[in-house]
C-alpha cells in the first residue's frame, strides 16, 4: 500500500443532500474493515466549493478529486485507490470554480 493518505469529505448541505452521510459511513466501515485507519485520516468538510457535483472527496497528498460518489463505490475506490495506488477513474473530477 502506498503511504499515509489525507481524505477530505464534503459533508455539506448539497452534498449531504446527495447521499454523503451514507458515503461517509460506508467509507469509515471500509476503511476499519481493511484496517487502514492508521494509514488513512478522514476529516469532514462543509464545503469543498464543488457544490451539484456532490458527494465530492479530495485525497491527498496527491490532490486526486472525487465527485458523484455513492456508498456503492466505496469498496472499489478503497481497494483501488487506497490499497493499490490507482485511481477510481469512473469517479475522478477536475476542481472547478463553483
Amino acid at each position: 500500500m502506498p503511504g499515509f493518505r489525507h481524505l477530505f469529505v464534503c459533508t455539506g448541505p448539497n452534498c449531504r443532500q446527495d447521499g454523503a452521510e451514507e458515503t461517509l459511513q460506508a467509507l469509515q466501515r471500509s476503511l476499519e474493515g481493511k484496517n487502514l485507519t492508521k494509514k488513512v485520516r478522514v476529516t469532514l468538510c462543509l464545503c469543498l466549493g464543488q457544490c451539484g457535483n456532490g458527494p465530492n472527496m479530495v485525497i491527498y497528498p496527491e490532490g486526486t478529486w472525487y465527485a458523484g460518489l455513492s456508498e456503492k463505490e466505496v469498496e472499489a475506490l478503497v481497494q483501488e485507490h487506497l490499497i493499490e495506488g490507482k485511481p477510481l477513474s469512473c469517479l475522478l473530477r477536475s476542481p472547478s470554480d463553483g
